[in-house]
């Protein structure tokens, strides 16, 4: 279970929940996560533009900081993206032929945006990888598998494990 926790420093809040408090000590400075919008079929999150000192997409909304955005084309056809909202946890939104879903939490802490902090490991049709790079510097994956399911859902995510490569 991933709980969010607040201290004094700052690292992944992933490693936390997953077990690694003795060697981490962190922080989840939580202000507001990307706004949510009404789930509307529309399968492409748009571009990215900035207001008010954050950026957002012009199909999909949401607050994040600018350049912490990574697209990926499902092997449906449609966009799933992944941000670091304002509170530095990784989200995740996603179309489908019903529709667009919510901004999602992955949980975790993400530094540096702009800077590869959220990205793309690998990626095998339904399955694939993203990494975050913790307020620690160090870099988490979280694994998501599909569970053999040819249409994509439901997939399961790993949850927040350290990169040991």
């Amino acid at each position: 279970m991933l709980t969010r926790v607040k201290t004094a420093s700052g690292v992944a809040a992933a490693a936390l929940a997953i077990g690694l408090t003795g060697a981490l000590a962190g922080t989840a400075q939580a202000t507001t996560g990307p706004e949510s919008r009404p789930a509307i079929a529309v399968s492409d999150p748009g571009t990215t533009y900035e207001s008010g000192g954050w950026c957002h997409y012009t199909n999909w909304g949401g607050n994040f900081y600018c350049n912490s955005q990574l697209k990926h084309k499902l092997p449906n056809g449609q966009w799933q993206v992944f941000v670091i909202g304002t509170n530095r946890e990784a989200y995740t939104k996603w179309g489908s032929g019903s529709g667009t879903s919510d901004w999602a939490s992955l949980k975790g802490q993400c530094t540096q945006p702009g800077n590869h902090s959220i990205d793309m490991a690998w990626a095998s049709g339904w399955n694939f990888a993203i990494t975050c790079k913790g307020t620690n510097g160090k870099t988490y994956y979280n694994e998501r598998y599909n569970g053999g399911n040819t249409g994509g859902a439901p997939g399961h995510w790993s949850g927040w494990r350290l990169n040991k490569y």
